[in-house]
């Protein structure tokens, strides 16, 4: 007996509950969005077409189109019945791409006239944040915005997410200095496939032991000399569960920046475990 795959309509049915899900992100409505991407699927159609196609109410496909055309998604035509014809796909992302951005524009206006005056001078405050994809993604922020020099130190795989590596490369290519340090061979050997222009050193500063210990230090981070990001790795109420929580700074007025540059730049210089 032969296998039978699955029926050849179930990719088109993923295609479209995806289309339908991210146009819901769009603030279409659920019958806005299914009766968009229903007639995309037959091009022109009759209100009982789309409705058959879309699963959505005749009554409602009729709402449904008026408010698509104005956004210029659907042409209709006139007649007994009337006839809708969906916008070319690039189009319509082109017009979504271009409403989307001038809310964004919009947006960026009025938050900049709200922002007090003196929230401008509040960098070089002490921030505190928690979990492994929060730490990586803040770190990513910090890196992207290097323009000379990145000290990093590295213990743990778990925050050198793909997003963070590019970003390093992304920082290399620029003609940022990059110092590594890390106790760790797998790391070591990660961050220089990743990164050839990189300077990676093994270092022991901060950890006794790898795998770290818990409680022990999981990764710092310095761009520029004046932004700084120390990471350390916790235990929850959870058994064998952990995380990292960091705390953080985006300006060289924290009286920590003074204190841990130094530091860290002799640390992974000079800080490596020494073998006979």
């Amino acid at each position: 007996m032969t296998e039978q795959g699955p029926p050849a309509g179930d990719s088109d049915q993923s295609i479209v509950e995806e289309s339908v899900e991210l146009l819901g992100t769009l603030d279409f409505t659920e019958y806005e969005a299914k009766c968009l991407v229903g007639l995309t699927r037959i091009q022109q159609g009759t209100a009982k077409e789309v409705s058959e196609v879309a699963d959505v109410p005749r009554a409602r496909v009729y709402d449904c189109m008026d408010g698509l055309q104005e956004q210029g998604l659907v042409d209709v035509q006139q007649g007994t019945p009337r006839e809708f014809r969906a916008a070319d796909p690039e189009e319509a992302i082109s017009l979504l791409d271009r409403r989307v951005t001038e809310t964004l524009e919009r947006l960026d206006s009025l938050l900049g006239r709200l922002q007090a005056p003196e929230a401008e001078k509040a960098a070089g405050d002490v921030w505190v944040m928690e979990g492994d994809a929060e730490v990586s993604e803040r770190m990513v922020g910090l890196l992207e915005a290097a323009e000379e020099e990145v000290l990093l130190a590295a213990a743990v795989e778990d925050l050198l997410t793909t997003e963070l590596l590019d970003a390093l490369r992304a920082a290399s290519g620029r003609g940022v200095d990059i110092v590594i340090g890390s106790p760790a061979e797998s790391i070591r050997h990660q961050l220089r496939e990743a990164l050839p222009n990189a300077q990676v050193l093994e270092t022991w500063t901060w950890w006794e032991s790898h795998p770290i210990q818990p409680g022990a230090v999981s990764a710092i981070l310095m761009v520029d000399g004046g932004q700084l990001l120390v990471s350390g790795d916790i235990e929850t109420s959870l058994p064998g569960v952990r995380k990292h929580r960091a705390v953080w700074t985006d300006g060289d007025s924290a009286p920590l920046i003074g204190m841990m540059r130094p530091l860290l730049a002799d640390a992974i210089r000079s800080g490596a475990k020494q073998t006979v």
